[in-house]
């Protein structure tokens, strides 16, 4: 289980603003628009930055524990060791239990397996988060986060993330600003997060069907500040088709100041 309770983050300017989350035996998503706050998010969650509030991994307070946590996530930060992509693959399967025979597998199928010899920072936008994804999963963690796990990587290989993304690990989420990609994860549950502040949970698949519309509706699904002003999210056609957007990114251009 995975619990935020009332957790900000500042650095120089407050990034994330009293969020609170718990995910329990599930897995789902936090969209949110790019700089919104979604990495910080988990670096906060792997203890790489101060926070303010409480965060609990299996009812234990982050601050308190020592060594492995059962969190695996996929930031660039969290694979600095190593040069060689086969390097990193030796000591995470020493250290962090990884299936180093599943994580072969996994780049073998996405067609990729010639980044074992190449060195980590070398590979191509794609190629690293594909690796970063399967190193995350590979060790079938009990909780994965992960950032933008789709971001530089092309159509048919999404389709294998998504796969991926479903099959390992046993609860957790993955955040992204690519409404798109939601689709193909309508029954998760989805949090929404704006300028630090955290909405949710709802149904991916409720949201897909809604429309944006402005002011705060009785009937909607879920409702946010942008701009100052209030946007919720209402079943039907009666305004903006949320799906249309494609990205969150368009979110504050279709909101007027």
């Amino acid at each position: 289980m995975l619990e935020l309770k009332n957790v900000s983050v500042t650095l120089d300017e407050k990034i994330l603003d009293n969020i609170s989350m718990t995910i329990t035996k599930e897995k789902g998503v936090v969209l949110g628009p790019n700089g919104s706050g979604k990495t910080t998010l988990i670096k906060s969650i792997c203890g790489m930055l101060p926070y303010e509030g409480e965060i609990f991994i299996d009812g234990n307070e982050l601050r308190k524990i020592k060594g492995f946590t059962k969190l695996s996530t996929n930031i660039p930060e969290a694979f600095s060791i190593g040069e060689r992509v086969k390097d990193i693959l030796y000591l995470y399967s020493e250290f962090k239990d990884i299936d180093e025979e599943l994580f072969l597998s996994m780049i073998k199928e996405i067609n990729i397996k010639d980044v074992l010899n190449k060195q980590f920072y070398k590979l191509s936008a794609g190629q690293s988060l594909i690796v970063r994804n399967a190193l995350a999963l590979a060790s079938r963690p009990k909780i994965a986060i992960l950032d933008e796990p789709f971001e530089n990587v092309d159509a048919p290989r999404r389709s294998v993330v998504v796969r991926w993304i479903k099959e390992y690990g046993e609860e957790g989420f993955f955040v992204t600003h690519e409404i798109d990609m939601l689709k193909s994860f309508s029954n998760y549950n989805l949090y929404f997060l704006i300028l630090g502040k955290i909405y949710g949970p709802v149904k991916v698949n409720d949201v897909l069907s809604s429309s944006i519309v402005e002011g705060e509706m009785p009937e909607s699904l879920i409702s946010f500040d942008i701009n100052g002003k209030k946007i919720s999210l209402v079943k039907g056609d009666k305004g903006l088709r949320f799906d249309s957007l494609g990205s969150l990114n368009r979110i504050y251009r279709v909101i007027p100041d």
